[in-house]
């Protein structure tokens, strides 16, 4: 069985989840192979399962088109973002300065399988290019394939229709570029066979209510595994002196790529810090790029250790952690919780997005009301000044993503879906042979 996994680069949150399933589907013998963009940055080295793509439509016509259509296609999107709100997340086109035809004469995999595809396809010509009867499945890592250019929506469900007078836009009409793009999906994705994925419940659900995703053949939840034997909990004490952090304090951590995306809280978090009510003295530990604004008054100390993308320091933070704090406004499956309770630690978290599927009130942390931060310092306290109760959360959280959320329960659950949809044509293989 082979797949071609399409991810616009290997670097990046849902990079990451794509690569984790890609050695994961290798060692359970699928021949998995890597797609990406071109490009220095986005090199793997010593790795022949990862290839940079190169589009095969190179006809004098698209070459000459290329340029112009690649500067009017900048110019419209920019035209249209210009004075957008503050703090959005990114407005992508399903758009392409190229054609990117599918050859399945000389790749010729059995399941296209996409991840974050943002700026790698042209969905006309891609999509035009696969039979109609090709099997392909679609991982969510945002919203962004369901909506007009989004890839959070923040509560807009305009999706559920057709996108148009989008608030994430500077330009907003009722024939605005979201109006325009999410036409195109929905006419690019018509009558293709696709199968969708959700690492979360939450985003299965919003998936489903999608107008471009009305013709899907199926949807399912697969929660994103992780290696729980690389994320394991370290002694605390040994991980508090590599970082320099006291032994005597109650440690929050944070942890996100970047720690000024909006969409992950930490201003919340910020605020939160100020209202905790407990006799325990308390140490921030915040991993990510990003400067912390430390003009908040009242703030405890916080340890910046600036961006950590190496596993083991990772481990290490979490393992330090009394407590992972999630203030995340919107989120799908946040890999920093799931890789915090592999390392034994609770988290406490804004009920949001699907981040409940792995904090289980009492069980494995706690969920505060989403963008309540009274609410969220008076979970964080609670947890604090309950130190039996905190250990118990941290056990039983290393149970669940041990049993539901290891890389190898991911795989075979890949596995399985692949196989069922090969089946029928390899029935009809058989029959013609």
């Amino acid at each position: 069985m082979i797949v071609d996994q399409f991810n616009s680069s290997p670097f990046g949150g849902a990079a990451i989840a794509a690569r984790r399933l890609h050695h994961a589907l290798l060692r359970a013998g699928v021949t998995s192979r890597f797609w990406h963009l071109a490009g220095e940055k986005h090199r793997i080295q010593g790795d022949d399962s990862y290839a940079p793509i190169r589009w095969t439509d190179n006809s004098r016509i698209q070459q000459a088109l290329r340029l112009p259509r690649k500067t009017f296609r900048k110019w419209q999107l920019r035209h249209a973002l210009r004075g957008r709100p503050e703090g959005l997340e990114i407005f992508t086109s399903p758009h392409s300065d190229q054609s990117t035809k599918y050859n399945t004469a000389t790749m010729g995999a059995d399941i296209v399988h996409l991840h974050w595809v943002a700026k790698l396809i042209d969905y006309p010509s891609f999509f035009g290019s696969l039979a109609d009867d090709a099997p392909i499945v679609w991982t969510l890592h945002d919203m962004n394939p369901f909506t007009g250019g989004c890839h959070y929506s923040n509560g807009c469900e305009a999706f559920r229709q057709e996108c148009q007078d989008c608030p994430q836009l500077g330009r907003r009409h009722s024939h605005d570029l979201s109006q325009r793009f999410f036409h195109l999906k929905r006419v690019a994705l018509a009558g293709k066979k696709l199968h969708i994925v959700s690492p979360s419940k939450w985003l299965e659900s919003e998936a489903r209510r999608s107008q471009i995703f009305s013709g899907a053949h199926s949807f399912q939840t697969i929660h994103n595994g992780i290696d729980t034997e690389l994320f394991r909990p370290q002694d605390k004490r040994t991980a508090r002196r590599k970082l320099g952090l006291p032994e005597d304090h109650i440690v929050i951590g944070f942890g996100a790529e970047s720690i000024e995306n909006r969409r992950k809280g930490f201003r919340e978090l910020l605020h939160t810090l100020t209202q905790l009510s407990t006799h325990h003295p308390v140490i921030g530990l915040a991993f990510g790029g990003g400067q912390i604004d430390d003009r908040v008054p009242g703030l405890p100390e916080i340890m910046h250790t600036g961006f950590v993308s190496d596993p083991n320091q990772q481990t290490a933070v979490y393992s330090a952690s009394d407590i992972l704090a999630l203030p995340s406004l919107q989120d799908n499956l946040p890999q920093t919780g799931v890789e915090a309770m592999a390392c034994g630690t609770p988290v406490v978290a804004f009920d949001t997005g699907g981040i409940s599927d792995y904090v289980k009130p009492q069980q494995t942390g706690l969920l505060a009301t989403a963008g309540d931060v009274t609410d969220l310092a008076r979970k964080l306290s609670w947890v604090i000044d309950h130190p039996s109760a905190r250990s118990q959360m941290g056990l039983n959280a290393r149970e669940l993503i041990v049993r539901e959320f290891n890389h190898d329960t991911q795989a075979a659950k890949y596995r399985a879906l692949y196989e069922r949809l090969l089946r029928p044509q390899e029935m009809l293989r058989q029959r013609a042979a």
